[in-house]
């Protein structure tokens, strides 16, 4: 398949310094196979089809998160009555500054030389709070500044869990797991709600974070969860008992013995000092 190759400023104005669109693709003809001189970002709000990309074709549906690379060859297709994506596009210079401040030990995200470029599966909540941010930048001149405000909050929600962000090789529907397992929804639920998303056995899913991580299954989702109990007591007055029970945990006690462990304080000790005003 012949591939063109785009150019950024094929679709820019005069002073903007990217390009960000809303898209419906329902027909084949709606976009060329192409590369482009410039790196992109796209996520699909709704709809499906497939991303034919570098000679392969991998299925897209409402959720899929794409950070394209300025080499990668694509084009989409339709199902249905197709999909609807937002991009945004923007000099890959941009991801130098990047990766030097932000991502300098990482070989993901746009910096990944495997063949497809980094993929994950954002949940609804997700989709819902990127597509917002971006709705909100439209408004506003196409500025750096607004560039690297969209993106430093985009790569908020993706690396939202730091356990992944050191690790290259975890497979895709281990890291898209640990992204969505962030909720009292699948606190509550335990092991088992883990192992949902991750659409796994449960002997399989510890095999693999065990060969990932260096640790079980069970360290890893207490893991996630004291983080977000860090959260509600920096954040909120909600009493430590519901936190607990919002984390999945059913003995209070039991929760104070692992939250001393990893942060060397009570979950009160904790809340004193990081509400207090300085």
């Amino acid at each position: 398949m012949k591939s063109a190759k785009f150019e950024l400023s094929y679709f820019l104005n005069q002073n903007e310094k990217f390009h960000i669109a809303r898209v419906n693709i329902t027909s084949r003809q709606d976009l060329s196979y192409h590369s482009h001189a410039y790196s992109e970002i796209f996520w699909i709000e709704k709809g499906a089809g497939y991303h034919n990309i570098n000679g392969s074709r991998i299925k897209l549906e409402e959720g899929d998160l794409v950070m394209m690379r300025p080499d990668d060859e694509h084009t989409f297709s339709p199902i249905g009555r197709g999909l609807t994506i937002v991009n945004v596009a923007f000099e890959t210079e941009v991801l130098e500054y990047f990766h030097n401040r932000y991502f300098p030990n990482t070989t993901l995200y746009f910096w990944s030389d495997k063949l497809f470029p980094f993929q994950m599966k954002l949940s609804k909540n997700m989709v819902n709070r990127i597509s917002a941010r971006a709705e909100e930048t439209i408004n506003y001149s196409r500025s750096y500044l607004q560039l690297d405000s969209l993106l430093l909050f985009i790569f908020r929600q993706v690396t939202a869990n730091e356990k992944v962000s050191d690790h290259s090789e975890v497979p895709l529907w281990l890291f898209n797991a640990i992204q969505q397992y962030n909720s009292p929804e699948y606190f509550r639920q335990g092991i088992n709600g883990f192992v949902t998303l991750c659409g796994r056995n449960i002997s399989y899913t510890n095999r693999t974070v065990r060969m990932n991580f260096g640790k079980t299954l069970t360290e890893l989702l207490n893991e996630s969860k004291l983080q977000y109990a860090t959260t509600q007591l920096s954040l909120t007055g909600m009493p430590i008992k519901t936190i607990c029970d919002n984390c999945g945990f059913h003995n209070l006690g039991h929760f104070y013995k692992i939250f001393k462990k990893r942060y060397s304080q009570t979950p009160m000790e904790y809340r004193n000092i990081n509400q207090k005003l300085i």
